[in-house]
């Protein structure tokens, strides 16, 4: 991979730079609508942004939460925060009340970013939070628990272009935190998600500007860094789909001359299989998939509709991308790639990782990078995250001659239900809250349409009663769609 300068400048200035030649042309579309941002008017629109944040009081450092749908105007409310020098907060859009409360709750939250829908399901739980005002992107002004404010608004405050921003300072705050397998807020500073762009955007060597269909939400590695910021960064543009659909996918395509692809193995397969059904439109370059194995028929059918290779990435929450697989082995199949520009990697004995394995033995893969989080929020759980400097990923990997990845398994405790990141602890905390409930044990059950399904084994506390369906409604009114239990056994005794 070729050599890579690390950045210390946010995010927006490497944007800027990118743009600065062409701020008259369009960067961000809303497929919905045909609605368009130029670069110069995206910049505008953050630093409007940005504005009306510091007008609200928030100030350098503070954290602002984030929950949208994927919209462009979302997209600059994004950069505002960021120009602001604020924390964008990223909380998936589809979070809904316990889960949602959870993950504000005692962080000193009181200024959102959301979509209109986000606001309309979850103002209560936000007012509950703390949080006192909102920019609801794609909104109305009123009055309520929690005061709304709107685009429009926005674009009458005075330009913030966050100038005095330094790189060293955070720029965002994700949860998932895999390693430690549990919900809990990761940190990451403006200079490592502009070096983590920039990596990627070097090491996948395109030789044309990227047009991204946007699919995955921009709070998740996928929706931010692979498929938004790093065309971006290319001079490329986004094209933002708020539902997944994949007849409207084959569409867009064609009316906006989608050429870049980034989501799931599962979007993936659908698309592939509409394309079979009603034809691909020509144009996409480049499918890239992450988040959960890619099976070898989906890579074959995307190329035999669309002409184009469709490759593997991986990455996690506290590293952003580490490994790519190049183009000119799109055939191989299994494999996550090689480590982007910027990446040591190794592979150790997961019960010693100062003992390294070799070629093809498997092992834990442990990484090094510029971009690595800062921290989480809990101390001892990052102490525990790293081993002399390097990441423990909890992935089991191997690797072949030819230096490409191949993904084994997993040491951590997580599910995967169509690419969602699902950590079992979290399931068992609410479970647990339950007053019939003395133990819980949540795991996965391989499902091939959806990779694992989320289960639960209980042990009821004595003299108690309840039904399994009591317990799946107790549990799945109070998580997002992707977490819901797909079922619950009674038991008498819990051997995992």
């Amino acid at each position: 991979m070729p050599e890579l300068e690390p950045e210390t400048r946010p995010v927006f200035s490497l944007l800027d730079e990118a743009w600065a030649s062409r701020e008259g042309v369009c960067a961000a579309i809303q497929l919905e609508s045909g609605a368009c941002y130029t670069w110069g008017g995206l910049r505008l629109a953050s630093a409007k942004v940005a504005g009306l944040l510091r007008s609200l009081g928030v100030k350098p450092g503070s954290q602002v939460l984030f929950a949208s749908q994927n919209r462009v105007e979302a997209l600059a409310a994004l950069i505002g925060i960021w120009r602001a020098g604020a924390i964008a907060t990223l909380v998936d859009p589809l979070t809904i009340s316990e889960d949602l409360y959870y993950q504000l709750e005692g962080r000193g939250v009181e200024v959102g970013v959301v979509s209109q829908q986000f606001y309309e399901r979850e103002h209560s739980t936000m007012a509950k939070a703390g949080l006192k005002e909102v920019l609801v992107v794609d909104g109305q002004p009123r009055e309520g628990e929690v005061k709304v404010h709107t685009m429009g608004e926005a674009m009458r405050e005075n330009e913030v272009y966050g100038d005095d921003v330094e790189g060293t300072s955070r720029s965002v705050i994700m949860y998932y935190a895999g390693i430690a397998g549990r919900t809990m807020q990761v940190y990451h500073t403006h200079a490592a998600l502009s070096t983590t762009v920039k990596a990627l955007g070097v090491s996948m060597k395109l030789d044309f500007r990227p047009v991204s269909l946007v699919v995955a939400p921009m709070t998740h590695v996928l929706g931010l860094q692979v498929s938004t910021l790093t065309p971006l960064y290319l001079g490329g543009a986004v094209v933002m789909m708020q539902r997944w659909d994949e007849v409207t996918a084959l569409k867009a395509i064609k009316a906006y001359g989608i050429s870049y692809i980034a989501g799931a193995p599962t979007m993936h397969d659908s698309l592939v299989e509409a394309a079979r059904r009603l034809g691909a439109p020509p144009g996409v370059r480049l499918g890239l998939s992450g988040g959960a194995p890619l099976r070898p028929e989906t890579q074959d059918g995307f190329h035999s509709v669309f002409g184009a290779p469709l490759v593997q990435f991986y990455g996690m929450t506290e590293s952003w991308v580490l490994t790519y697989q190049p183009t000119s082995v799109w055939e191989v199949k299994g494999t996550v790639g090689a480590p982007i520009a910027g990446v040591d990697v190794k592979v150790v004995n997961p019960d010693n990782p100062s003992e390294e394995r070799g070629q093809g033995e498997v092992g834990e893969l442990l990484a090094k990078a510029p971009w690595l989080m800062e921290a989480y929020e809990d101390p001892e759980d990052t102490k525990r995250a790293f081993f002399d400097g390097w990441l423990r990923t909890g992935d089991l990997m191997s690797f072949d001659e030819r230096g490409l990845f191949y993904f084994r398994g997993v040491r951590k405790r997580m599910i995967k239900y169509k690419a969602y990141p699902i950590f079992p602890r979290d399931l068992e905390e609410v479970l647990r809250r339950h007053p019939a409930v003395e133990q819980a044990y949540v795991y996965g059950e391989k499902d091939p349409s959806v990779g694992e399904r989320p289960v639960a084994k209980v042990v009821l506390r004595p003299g108690s009663s309840v039904t399994e369906k009591e317990l799946l409604d107790f549990v799945n009114s109070r998580v997002a769609f992707y977490k819901k239990l797909h079922r619950v056994y009674i038991v008498d005794k819990i051997e995992a």
